[in-house]
């Protein structure tokens, strides 16, 4: 499985997405999802939802999440701090049972809160800064329809208390330092803690492996090199981090089903396509 940890800096990112299908990631931000159109499953910590037109689902920061469209989906999707609407950020530390909702069971509110967000989105460009009005504005919409959704999740205190900020910290490092030689015993010395621990966060949080989340990282790298640039494919497997040309074949094939260089021949060839992955 490739995740990877999402690292945003903005308070809030809104807009709507046609055909939406996401790797699972993580961020420190939470997510909120309204499908408009179609259907979408939508997987939480390893439980799948499946949603339709009218469903919602509220991701809690740091919940390990991806998206998936099998044919056709509209959906508003609101990326926001945990205190950009501060009167719930206590209510994030929280465990939720189950994350969705459904925008019949909400108020009036809510189904005015989605519709001027909506509305918003059509005030700025997708990917540029939002205006300092709009983001205010966004902010009391979201308010309103976190009111409502928070009123139909159960939610319930964690049965032990989990080292967030460690995580964030440790996946960014990662993320800074995949293409080095990583080890457990070396981030161990770098956070002060054990190795177990360490270990621990990757099987119970990540639901995978140290050495195959730090792998996954250096073959989506790798990928991009291999249609960006015009490296070797020695090059690329050292200059991703692998440390024989041997071992990056083989993991290279694993996750992609072909080798480095059908990978990049299917790349720059427009009227050839990848396999899914």
């Amino acid at each position: 499985m490739s995740i990877f940890y999402q690292s945003r800096s903005e308070h809030i990112r809104f807009y709507t997405s046609d055909n939406n299908t996401y790797a699972s990631h993580l961020h420190r931000q939470a997510e909120l999802i309204v499908v408009l159109e179609g259907a979408l499953s939508v997987t939480v910590e390893q439980q799948e939802y499946s949603l339709t037109v009218g469903d919602g689902v509220l991701v809690f920061p740091n919940r390990l999440h991806s998206l998936r469209t099998e044919g056709k989906s509209r959906i508003l999707l609101c990326i926001f701090d945990s205190d950009f609407c501060h009167s719930f950020r206590h209510l994030f530390y929280d465990n939720v049972s189950r994350p969705v909702f459904c925008m019949e069971s909400l108020s009036c509110h809510s189904h005015t809160a989605v519709e001027g967000l909506i509305h918003l989105t059509r005030e700025f460009q997708r990917g540029a800064a939002i205006p300092e009005n709009v983001i205010l504005r966004s902010q009391g919409y979201l308010t309103l329809l976190l009111t409502d959704v928070f009123d139909t999740l159960a939610l319930h205190k964690p049965a032990e208390y989990t080292d967030l900020e460690l995580e964030q910290q440790l996946l960014l490092y990662i993320d800074s330092h995949y293409t080095e030689d990583l080890n457990l015993e070396l981030l161990s010395r770098e956070f002060g803690v054990s190795p177990f621990r360490l270990s621990r966060i990757f099987s119970r949080r990540l639901y995978t492996t140290f050495p195959q989340y730090v792998n996954s990282r250096r073959l989506e790298y790798a990928a991009d090199l291999l249609t960006d640039t015009s490296l070797s494919v020695t090059r690329i497997a050292l200059d991703a981090g692998f440390g024989s040309t041997r071992t990056f074949f083989r993991e290279f094939g694993k996750r992609y089903g072909v080798t480095p260089g059908e990978y990049r021949r299917l790349r720059t060839a427009p009227a050839e396509s990848l396999p899914r992955t």
